[in-house]
Order: C-alpha cells, then sequence, then structure tokens
C-alpha cells in the first residue's frame, strides 16, 4: 500500500458547525498573518483570528480535527504526535491574499524541547462560489502536484513538511480553518 500526500475528508463539519465557528470568531480582533521573519505582505498576505484547542465554545472542532488527523496518522505515517501545542488558525483570504509556497515547520524548534509540526490540517469554511482563486496546491515535483478540494465542510492532512502554497484570490472571500498535530523533534 502507498502512503497518500493528502488525505481528504469529506463534509467533516456541517454548515450550522461552519455558522457557529464564523459567528463566535467574528467577534474576535484580526491580525496579519506572519512569518517567522516578520511581516511580507508579497508572501503571505492574510487575517488570522485563533483559537486554543480547549476552546469551551469550539472544542468540538479541535475534536474533530484531532480524531481526522490521528485516524490518518496512525494508518499512513506513525508520526511522533501528542496533540496541539499551538491555537488553531482562522484565517480569511480577500481579493490579493495569498501564501507562496511554504512548509509548515519552524526550522528553529528543529532539535529542541519545543514540539515539532508533523501533520497539517486545512478546513474549507467557504463555498465555492463565494470567491475565486485561492486554490491550495501542494507541491511534490511538478507532475505529482495536487490541489486541494474546495467543497464546505472538507479537510485534508498532509505532513507538514511538504511544500504548498495559496494562489492569490482574484474575488470574494476565503475562510479556513488551519491547524497542527505536533509532537517531539522531527529525528
Amino acid at each position: 500500500m502507498s502512503t497518500p500526500q493528502v488525505t481528504h475528508l469529506k463534509n467533516a463539519l456541517s454548515d450550522d458547525q461552519i455558522k457557529k465557528i464564523h459567528s463566535l470568531m467574528e467577534k474576535r480582533k484580526p491580525i496579519e498573518g506572519g512569518l517567522s521573519g516578520g511581516q511580507n505582505n508579497a508572501y503571505r498576505n492574510v487575517q488570522v483570528k485563533s483559537f486554543a484547542a480547549d476552546d469551551n465554545d469550539l472544542g468540538f472542532v479541535s475534536e474533530i480535527i484531532s480524531d481526522f488527523g490521528q485516524t490518518v496518522n496512525e494508518k499512513y505515517y506513525n508520526f511522533n504526535i501528542k496533540g496541539f501545542a499551538e491555537s488553531i488558525q482562522y484565517l480569511f483570504y480577500k481579493k490579493g491574499g495569498l501564501y507562496n509556497s511554504h512548509m509548515d515547520l519552524n526550522w528553529s524548534d528543529l532539535n529542541t524541547h519545543i514540539p515539532n509540526r508533523k501533520l497539517t490540517i486545512i478546513t474549507q469554511l467557504s463555498d465555492t462560489k463565494d470567491y475565486s482563486g485561492g486554490d491550495i496546491k501542494i507541491e511534490v515535483d511538478n507532475v505529482d502536484d495536487f490541489v486541494i478540494p474546495r467543497q464546505k465542510g472538507d479537510m485534508v492532512c498532509f505532513p507538514a513538511f511538504l511544500m504548498h502554497k495559496v494562489y492569490p484570490i482574484l474575488g470574494g472571500t476565503r475562510y479556513s480553518l488551519v491547524s497542527w498535530l505536533s509532537g517531539d523533534s522531527w529525528k
């Protein structure tokens, strides 16, 4: 059995769950999405709000994400995963929003006691008709590259070391969640 680059779960969140997420996140103040080296809107242009995995109102989201990620990990990767080490990010990309090619690793955390990101899990919160552009592509080798499905409520999981990018939003707004399951430093 070959190991997939990306695992896709359809309808991970219902419309009612997504409405609840939007309603609760609407009250929180956004920040500009930054980079480990600072701010660069030409490289990453997104607004971010976040919530802890144990948030009283949004804990159901963390549970769904964790269950999916742990299942994928047990079936395909067997990475050393302990759980969430960071807040879950609620992202919104407006017209012109993008995130150029990157991995979801914090290089300065490698070989330290700081938990390392192992799996990236992205949850689509927008209906595809609400925005144009904004595809997320996993960059493998320009032959086996993979565009992540865009259906509202769907979730995808992939190793945090895979290169990926968010293409510019051409119109509308794209909402999503991004989270990472982490564990001891990569060996």
